[in-house]
């Protein structure tokens, strides 16, 4: 049986805090003309699963009272993310994933990203060549399928050539797109949750910034004689 590692970038990679969760903060506020709390950004997107982070900045403008034109707001976000991109530090360094490369697992990417922003990280940190098969944000053509759909998942299992493996991600909507990815496609893929963003039950929650413990619990999933 061919084993294989998906991960999701924003919060597992690379910590975001600084950079994309500003982003959807300066960009609410450009609309709503008000200050909104970081806390509160947090809050709508991790607790609504909103992978997409235009679609978090207009959820958190629709909860203070407002609107967007949605053209508009990703023009808008896009000039905010750029100048805060840089803000952007790893969690997960080159090191780790040629680990597990050289021990015979192909990497997967499947993130909500966009192509322009995941290569400028990659390239900026030489991360390219750590990855077998990547789904971003423009990879399928069909929005409905993108992630957090289960087929964006479907497509990185396809693409790495596996049977098993583990999808590590940090978020409710990670989650919900395992679990129904088990549902529709019956692969047995185990899921690890990075971070404290989310509470989930029946999950094993690794801290953020602990890349043994991850690696650890990465290897007991792929040895399980079910995975």
């Amino acid at each position: 049986m061919r084993k294989g590692v998906i991960f999701d970038v924003d919060g597992v990679i690379v910590d975001v805090s600084q950079s994309y969760h500003y982003a959807i903060k300066h960009t609410a506020e450009y609309f709503l003309k008000r200050e909104v709390p970081i806390e509160e950004v947090r809050r709508i997107k991790f607790s609504k699963g909103i992978n997409n982070d235009w679609l978090a900045t207009l959820e958190v403008i629709r909860e203070y009272g407002g609107t967007a034109d949605f053209e508009e707001l990703v023009k808008v976000f896009n000039e905010f993310y750029t100048n805060l991109r840089d803000k952007e530090k790893l969690i997960l360094g080159k090191e780790f994933f040629m680990s597990l490369r050289e021990m015979g697992y192909p990497l997967g990417i499947v993130t909500g990203r966009p192509r322009e922003d995941l290569l400028y990280l990659f390239e900026k940190h030489g991360l390219s060549e750590c990855f077998d098969f990547v789904v971003d944000e423009d990879t399928i053509e069909e929005e409905e399928l993108r992630k957090p759909h289960p087929y964006a998942l479907h497509l990185c299992v396809e693409g790495l050539g596996i049977d098993a493996g583990v999808y590590v991600g940090d978020s409710l909507a990670d989650w919900q797109m395992l679990r129904d990815y088990r549902r529709m496609y019956n692969k047995p893929l185990e899921y690890i949750h990075v971070g404290d963003s989310v509470v989930l039950e029946d999950v094993r929650h690794i801290p953020k910034h602990g890349q043994t413990s991850l690696l650890q619990a990465l290897l007991h999933t792929l040895s399980l004689n079910n995975v």
